[in-house]
C-alpha cells in the first residue's frame, strides 16, 4: 500500500512546485492544464478521439502521444490541437495502428513510476520540472532542465529502466 501511495505522490508531485526560475509552477499548471482540457474536448467532440490518444501540456508545449486508428486521424487530432488558443507547441507523438494490449499499458505505468522515482531520488535533478509519458515503452519528456547536465541525468536514468525501447526529448535546456 505504501508502494502505491509513494507511486501516486511521484505522478503528482509537479503541479505545486517550484521551478528553477522562481515562478511557481501551480500557476502556470493550472493554464496548461485547461489547455489540456480543451485539446480533449475538441478530441471528444470530433469523435472520440481521446480514447485513443493522450496530450500532456507544459509551459503551453502540448505532447501528443498515443494511436490513431489512421494517417486521416493522426492530421485531425493534430490540427484540432492547433486550433486551441494559447498553445504556443504542439508536438505530435502520435502513432498510427493499435499496438497496445493490457499488459503494454500496465509496463507503461510501471516504467513513468520508477522514472519519477528516480528523478525524485537523485538530489542533482529536480524532478519537477519535468513530465514523463510512457507509450508503449517509450518514453517522451518534456519540461526545462537546468543545465546540459541534468537533462542528461534524466535521459541515463530513463534508458536504465527494463523494457525501455526509446527514450525521445522534448525537454528545453536554457543557452
Amino acid at each position: 500500500m505504501a508502494m502505491l501511495l509513494a507511486m501516486g505522490l511521484a505522478l503528482t508531485a509537479p503541479a505545486s512546485a517550484q521551478t528553477d526560475a522562481g515562478k511557481n509552477t501551480a500557476a502556470v499548471a493550472l493554464d496548461d492544464d485547461g489547455l489540456r482540457h480543451e485539446v480533449e474536448k475538441r478530441w471528444r467532440d470530433a469523435g472520440g478521439l481521446d480514447d485513443r490518444l493522450r496530450v500532456e501540456v507544459r509551459d503551453t508545449r502540448a505532447l501528443l502521444t498515443g494511436r490513431a486508428a489512421n494517417a486521416d486521424e493522426r492530421v485531425t487530432a493534430v490540427r484540432l490541437a492547433w486550433q486551441v488558443d494559447g498553445l504556443k507547441e504542439v508536438i505530435n507523438e502520435i502513432g498510427i495502428g493499435d499496438e497496445t494490449g493490457l499488459s503494454d499499458r500496465a509496463a507503461d505505468m510501471w516504467i513513468t513510476a520508477q522514472l519519477r522515482k528516480d528523478l525524485m531520488t537523485d538530489p542533482e535533478i529536480t524532478s519537477s520540472n519535468f513530465t514523463i509519458e510512457t507509450v508503449n515503452q517509450v518514453i517522451y519528456l518534456m519540461g526545462r532542465a537546468r543545465s546540459p547536465q541534468e537533462l542528461e541525468r534524466v535521459r541515463n536514468h530513463a534508458r536504465e529502466i527494463a523494457r525501455v525501447r526509446r527514450v525521445v526529448s522534448h525537454v528545453q535546456v536554457p543557452n
